[in-house]
């Protein structure tokens, strides 16, 4: 039986390409992304290990949000391969749920409305969102979807389409039979 890879290697290869311990402190210091989604990792491992370690989660946490001004809930599951090339900006909710693969530009926001409860979005496996984009709310964005920068997503999204606009529409959707794209009004 094959064992998945540590998070962390995921990440790595996500972000900066490399694989390894040399690749480890060269993409810690050169890029940004890894070293966020790095840090995050060690925020949710001592959250959920608990008692002291809650201590250490929250000190990390600050680190993140200070030296590279992201906001991502270490309350928030995101799976392995998160990839950030710009991380300046974004802000993901402690309720959102993120997959695996799923690539986040700088100054997205992933978040809840207060009406509904906490629901945030969920983003599947494949995910691309680009600079500025909001998803809010009870949402689910499927497999492979993108959403366009300066996008306001308050809807589901089908996987693989691409959706934008304020607030956005789905504007190409991938043809059942294959990765044809057409073009939707």
């Amino acid at each position: 039986m094959k064992q998945e890879p540590a998070l962390w290697r995921v990440d790595l290869l996500a972000n900066c390409n490399r694989s390894g311990a040399k690749g480890a402190i060269l993409g810690w210091f050169t890029s940004p992304g890894f070293a966020v989604a790095t840090y995050y990792r060690v925020t949710r491992w001592a959250l959920l290990k608990g008692g002291l370690h809650k201590l250490v989660s929250m000190i990390t946490w600050r680190r993140i949000v200070k030296d590279y001004g992201c906001y991502i809930s270490p309350k928030a599951p995101i799976g392995a391969g998160l990839r950030l090339p710009h991380p300046i900006g974004v802000v993901v909710a402690e309720t959102a749920t993120l997959g695996r693969n799923v690539t986040l530009y700088q100054g997205v926001t992933i978040g809840r409305r207060l009406a509904e409860n906490g629901a945030a979005p969920v983003l599947e496996d494949g995910v691309t969102v680009y600079a500025n984009a909001a998803l809010i709310g009870d949402i689910r964005i499927g497999r492979g979807a993108v959403v366009a920068a300066n996008s306001v997503v308050l809807c589901d999204v089908p996987a693989g389409a691409v959706a934008a606009g304020a607030p956005a529409k789905v504007v190409r959707r991938k043809v059942e039979a294959g990765p044809i794209v057409e073009e939707v009004a």
